[in-house]
């Protein structure tokens, strides 16, 4: 970590508790970093020291360790976050679980996230399923893999408005359990990845590692604004009827914008910035 700043002036002590966050990974890559995208973990070793964070951009990580320490307090006989290890492929690979209740084998992991997480997210199914694989392998038994979403932004008011909307703050989601075979084999092929990125090979980001939510192609009404139909593409939208325009509306790297601490070091975010500039001069 380089430098966290205060720009907002937040209380001493919420700057300090960032500052002392008591985690701590272990071997050559974490769990968390292995489904994560190989480019962003070998930029932020590079410039581990020039690269800014505001304590602002901490505070919902900061939650989310709250609610372990709360959950300290259930005095269960489950097994609570224990790091495990396994050696796979000359790395050894590290992870750690929440909670495992091993009369079920149920594996829980806790999450404080958004709403729109509310029926599960691909990185989670990941992320389970690889810590699933280092419990087996150090001799705990899951079968079961859930999420206990805590939604941060949940509304009483958008239960009436939205069919699928929780009802309640809290859900428990459950995971898909991937084949032993699957998820072996989906940990040797991260671990190559990031082998190769630390061996300076460039691994670019996915769609997917960019949060890019793709170029859409809008059916408006002239001299109106909202779509009367969005489209991936112009093709499928067909000719505009009389009186109507389509709009291009260009997709967005919404993590590399406002969530990614080392897209200033990113040169595919670069390039991708100067390619964007070249077409809004050609659009002018």
């Amino acid at each position: 970590m380089g430098f966290l700043t205060n720009l907002h002036g937040l209380p001493d002590a919420l700057v300090a508790a960032v500052k002392n966050d008591p985690y701590q990974g272990g071997g050559d890559i974490s769990v968390t970093k292995l489904i994560d995208a190989p480019q962003k973990r070998y930029l932020a070793k590079r410039y581990k020291d020039a690269v800014v964070e505001d304590v602002s951009e901490r505070i919902w990580a900061l939650m989310g360790q709250a609610v372990h320490t709360v959950l300290e307090r259930a005095n269960t006989s489950a097994l609570v976050e224990k790091r495990l290890f396994a050696d796979v492929d000359g790395w050894k690979l590290s992870g750690q679980f929440d909670r495992i209740h091993l009369s079920d084998g149920v594996m829980q992991d806790w999450k404080v996230c958004s709403v729109f997480k509310s029926n599960g997210d691909e990185g989670w199914t990941r992320q389970l399923n690889v810590l699933r694989w280092l419990a087996n392998r150090n001799g705990i038994v899951v079968d079961k893999l859930q999420v206990v979403a805590i939604f941060r932004d949940w509304k009483r008011s958008e239960l009436e408005r939205k069919r699928d909307y929780p009802n309640q703050p809290i859900r428990v989601i459950e995971i898909p359990v991937w084949s032993d075979e699957e998820v072996f084999s989906y940990i040797k092929g991260r671990i190559s990845l990031h082998q190769r990125a630390d061996a300076g090979e460039a691994i670019e980001c996915s769609d997917e590692d960019r949060w890019f939510s793709g170029t859409s192609y809008a059916l408006i009404k002239a001299g109106g604004k909202k779509a009367t139909r969005v489209a991936p593409s112009m093709d499928a939208l067909g000719d505009p009827p009389k009186g109507y325009e389509i709009i291009e509306r260009k997709g967005s790297n919404r993590r590399c914008e406002s969530y990614c601490e080392v897209a200033p070091f990113c040169p595919q975010y670069q390039k991708l910035k100067e390619q964007e500039g070249v077409e809004d001069d050609v659009g002018l």
